[in-house]
């Protein structure tokens, strides 16, 4: 066994080697299920199952990744007592039991050593808070996912006891699949919970489940999905539940044999949790990155609004100067000496340096500041209302983004309890909030706190709606193409007009190629809208056309400093704006009256942005903005949304665990 054992590693060492794996080998598990199913509580479970093997190994040594409140009636009182495990959140509903507990998707990372489980939390499909509830928080998990490259296992979370699953089962599975594609069926598991009162089987769900998996069959997209013993699994939350009614602070008592009951029922679950682990690891992860999907096309179009309108206002800078210096040159009276200090191609360009963190700045004129430079006017965000503003949730839109109102900047809190110190693990924070850990102890210091909310800045006194979030800065650059060897040469009047009229002629071309790929902009910024409005969960935002008009009022608001001048760049954004609508409005109507116009595909938004990222002029900016913009994204996910768990017990369950990762890396990779 010990030389096996050996011959894994070694094997496993090789090909990390050989494929230069840089990152943890990683599994990822999504939990999806309706709400008051219980996925909160069954993370708990789950993560205790890894780290005990007995439950009495867990009394008051408990690990709270979910905060949780439920009543028990009390053995001994006969009076019904409440629960309490962990401090609640923003993100976690304790108080509501009608609504779902959790309000935004979340990761749990649980760290063992080479390898790395995550396990993804969902808000509950069919909110109490109605349908529009349902699609943004289907939005949040396809946005949330779309972060990982490979989700091993879909669970579906369900009660052993239900005999309707029909409606809320259907559009769980079929909105995830439309975005994954079918071959994400391949990679659903049914998890059953509280299934102790059914001796761990499915109960009276199993007949109207295998319905509705008949339904989806027979129906396109024709998606066969199993369910069979090899990918369903029953586990008992009650004796998780248990385990916090003993612990501390609840401490509630009940006599021997109902301790041997919850007991069995906990080495059952952990003996589920094995054979769960052992069926991953014989199915191909679905792989999320490489599947041309909607939402990876939502995402692309989402990271490159603010970028195309940061450049589409170049462009408009870029034109007005190439105008006026093609004015300068034409009607320029002088000696050749001073002319050839006249031709030149005036270029503006965008210099983006990423924030070491994102940040919330207010876009009101009371607190930024205007700089003249060199004719061009630059808006600086002097008000910085939140410095490493961390948020869970996006609207799309770059100004008056809802997800602001998460922000520290738009929140005030009123401590309720006293401070305590707690594990990195145990703690449960508000949105945009997060805590040191002391590096001696390892422990970081909290306390309950109530949270109220507000639609005003509490730093700067301004509306949600003139707010921005910004992950990088941008400046312009402005330099002068000359050809000096060339204008060296010229000694005759003659020599000097034929430079004067091809240098003329330059700004010419230059002007119709930056017009050119303004339209080209507007093209495919339009695509990108109609394809939002016809894929949208929720309701459609214009985050370009709001973004430009934003950029238009502060082009207007700075005519002072530059009178006259500063108009054309006005206008030049207004035309490209009109231009814009046209172009989305035409795509629109076209597809409304039948006019042999295709639906705007998915192949359609991989073709506009190649087409972006070749453009002669812009095309490089484009792709140096859009790998910015993914690398930032990229590390908002991780920093606010994944919650790592370092696990150091040695048990059985732990190195079993481990051994499951090798073999992933054997069968996989």
């Amino acid at each position: 066994m010990a030389e096996k054992q050996q011959e894994i590693d070694k094997l496993t060492n090789s090909l990390t080697k050989q494929l230069k794996i840089e990152t943890k080998q990683q599994i990822t598990l999504l939990l999806l299920g309706e709400s008051g199913v219980g996925k909160s509580t069954f993370i708990n479970a789950f993560v205790n199952y890894l780290f005990f093997d007995k439950m009495s190994d867990a009394v008051n040594r408990a690990f709270c990744l979910i905060p949780a409140k439920f009543t028990l009636t009390d053995p001994k009182t006969k009076k019904r007592k409440l629960m309490t495990f962990g401090v609640p959140t923003n993100t976690e509903n304790t108080e509501k039991t009608t609504e779902s507990a959790t309000q935004y998707p979340r990761c749990y990372t649980f760290d063992l050593g080479d390898h790395q489980l995550n396990i993804i939390d969902t808000p509950g499909i069919a909110d109490t808070k109605g349908l529009d509830k349902d699609n943004q928080n289907m939005q949040n998990i396809l946005n949330f996912i779309s972060h990982y490259s490979v989700i091993n296992g879909i669970c579906v979370l369900l009660k052993p006891n239900e005999a309707r699953v029909g409606v809320i089962f259907k559009y769980c599975i079929l909105e995830l699949l439309c975005h994954l594609s079918k071959s994400a069926a391949n990679n659903i598991m049914f998890v059953f919970t509280n299934a102790r009162g059914t001796f761990y089987e499915p109960g009276d769900t199993a007949a109207a489940l295998e319905d509705v998996l008949t339904q989806v069959r027979q129906r396109p997209p024709n998606v066969e999905i199993r369910f069979d013993e090899n990918n369903t699994f029953c586990f008992d939350n009650e004796s998780f539940r248990y385990l916090v009614a003993v612990s501390e602070p609840n401490n509630m008592v009940f006599n021997k044999n109902v301790e041997t009951d919850y007991e069995t029922s906990w080495s059952r679950s952990v003996d589920e949790c094995q054979r769960m682990m052992t069926y991953i690891c014989k199915i191909k992860p679905h792989n999320v990155m490489d599947t041309l999907s909607i939402n990876d096309a939502k995402r692309t179009i989402k990271l490159l609004t603010q970028p195309m309108a940061d450049i589409s206002k170049n462009i408009a800078d870029n034109l007005k100067e190439c105008q006026l210096r093609t004015q300068r040159i034409l009607h320029f009276e002088g000696n050749i000496k001073d002319l050839m200090n006249e031709l030149y191609i005036p270029v503006i360009d965008i210099a983006s340096t990423p924030l070491t963190d994102p940040r919330t700045v207010c876009s009101d004129n009371n607190c930024c500041e205007s700089e003249n430079i060199d004719g061009n006017v630059v808006k600086h965000y002097k008000t910085v209302c939140h410095w490493k503003c961390y948020l869970k949730y996006d609207d799309g839109n770059v100004i008056g983004n809802r997800g602001l109102l998460d922000c520290q900047a738009f929140n005030e809190y009123k401590q309720t309890g006293p401070d305590r110190q707690v594990r990195p693990e145990d703690a449960n924070l508000h949105p945009d909030n997060s805590c040191v850990a002391d590096p001696v102890t390892g422990l970081i210091t909290v306390h309950y706190a109530e949270r109220i909310k507000h639609d005003y800045c509490q730093t700067c006194g301004h509306s949600y709606m003139v707010h921005l979030h910004v992950n990088y800065e941008t400046r312009k650059i402005k330099t002068k193409r000359r050809d000096e060897a060339k204008y060296a040469l010229i000694t005759s009047d003659e020599e000097a007009r034929d430079a004067q009229r091809d240098k003329v002629n330059e700004l010419m071309d230059r002007q119709k190629l930056l017009a050119e790929e303004s339209k080209i902009i507007n093209e495919c910024m339009a695509m990108f809208a109609v394809f939002l409005k016809h894929n949208a969960l929720t309701p459609f935002n214009d985050a370009f056309m709001d973004y430009v008009e934003h950029l238009i009022r502060d082009e207007e608001q700075n005519n002072r400093l530059v009178s006259g001048v500063k108009q054309q760049s006005v206008k030049q954004l207004k035309d490209m704006l009109e231009q814009y609508k046209h172009e989305r409005d035409s795509i629109l109507d076209a597809m409304k009256k039948g006019d042999n116009y295709k639906t705007v595909t998915l192949e359609d938004i991989d073709n506009c942005v190649n087409r972006l990222n070749k453009l002669p002029i812009n095309g490089k900016k484009i792709q140096e903005l859009m790998q910015m913009q993914l690398t930032i994204s990229n590390k908002i996910h991780h920093h606010a949304d994944q919650h790592v768990i370092k696990v150091n017990n040695d048990n059985s369950i732990v190195k079993y665990t481990k051994n499951i990762f090798k073999k992933i890396a054997k069968n996989i990779f």
